[in-house]
């Protein structure tokens, strides 16, 4: 039997609402009746943990490239500081020689087989999704690596978003224009740019810490790259404002994905909420 809102109890008013309001599919009524009701004492706790756990639900349906032993290697490389330098080094040669050989073994299967023009239109095609960018794989483990070795990654250590633009702008043989969130939150404050050049892409990075005097507290990455929105695994699409969103969830790590403008996806990847995650991105485009 169906019930409208005024028949439910206060909390069952504010859990069966929860996905419809991280949606912004609540009419205005229904959003100030629930915004009343969030206010109480664990309730954003429980939004937030709902969002978390919805990410989740979606990423295991869309079985995105993360697996759950290389999750524990990556925790395995953050958690010992001692080995981290041979860890990296090896985990990016096994990324770049699996691309390598892979690579050289469709062209040498396609060459063999390349007769006339439907065989060389085979051999591109086949090339091309082989060489397709793993964004959330590959990001994935940047990100991890970002905190845990900050200074030794980022080539521009700054706070002046100015100076980000500029060295995004003027980095040679980028076949997109990078972007930068134009403003985040106070008090979020950018930390320093870089440019990933793996064999398949180049990928933009720019990071964002918040701090607590000399204390950081917590870190942002913003990567972005050329592609679409499409290229990524499929997931329920989310609407902030306009800007129409894509949501991953790691054990470490929430994703929002969006197209910053045609050709360009950037991911903005951290710790906080996919919806405060979003708020960020729309508030810096």
């Amino acid at each position: 039997m169906a019930y409208s809102a005024s028949e439910l109890s206060r909390q069952d008013f504010f859990h069966s609402y929860l996905d419809e309001y991280l949606d912004g599919e609540l009419s205005a009524n229904l959003k100030a009746d629930f915004e009343k009701e969030l206010a109480g004492a664990g309730n954003r706790d429980v939004l937030e943990l709902f969002g978390q756990l919805r990410g989740r639900l979606q990423l295991k349906i869309q079985s995105i490239y993360l697996k759950e032993h290389e999750i524990s290697e990556l925790r395995a490389i953050v958690q010992d500081p001692s080995t981290l330098a041979t860890e990296e080094a090896t985990r990016i040669a096994e990324l770049e020689k699996k691309e390598f050989r892979s690579t050289w073994l469709r062209r040498g299967a396609l060459t063999a087989l390349a007769v006339g023009l439907a065989a060389a239109a085979w051999w591109k095609y086949g090339m091309n999704h082989e060489q397709s960018f793993k964004a959330l794989e590959y990001l994935g483990y940047e990100a991890t690596a970002l905190e845990s070795s900050s200074r030794e990654r980022i080539n521009l250590p700054t706070n002046d978003i100015k100076e980000v633009r500029q060295y995004l702008a003027q980095y040679p043989g980028l076949d997109f224009q990078p972007k930068a969130l134009n403003q985040v939150p106070s008090p979020w404050q950018v930390n320093g740019a870089t440019v990933i050049d793996y064999e398949v892409a180049k990928v933009a990075v720019v990071t964002y810490v918040l701090r607590e005097g000399d204390k950081v507290r917590d870190r942002l990455t913003h990567f972005s790259f050329a592609g679409k929105l499409s290229d990524l695994p499929a997931a329920e699409p989310g609407n902030m404002r306009g800007m129409i969103f894509q949501t991953y969830t790691t054990e470490e790590f929430n994703f929002v994905a969006w197209e910053s403008q045609p050709g360009v996806v950037s991911i903005l990847v951290g710790r906080r909420s996919a919806p405060e995650l979003a708020e960020i991105a729309v508030s810096g485009r």
